[in-house]
């Protein structure tokens, strides 16, 4: 795992979510979370909260001005 337990839940502390809103925002089931919360999460999940607690949004292609 890339994120253990505790740190699943010290995440879920640090953004004061629930796990209901924890599954929201990662696009998981509620299961999923409960999951995370008993045995930790894979690094794509690690890597995601990562991201919301930076702010930042889903990635998108920027466009290239090379492109054009």
């Amino acid at each position: 795992m890339a994120m253990t337990a505790e740190d699943f839940e010290a995440w879920l502390d640090l953004r004061g979510i629930s796990g209901r809103e924890a599954a929201r925002q990662l696009g998981v089931s509620n299961d999923t979370i409960t999951k995370y919360k008993r045995q930790g999460a894979p690094l794509y999940i690690a890597l995601a909260c990562s991201a919301l607690c930076h702010g930042l949004p889903p990635w998108r292609k920027v466009a290239n001005h090379d492109d054009d």
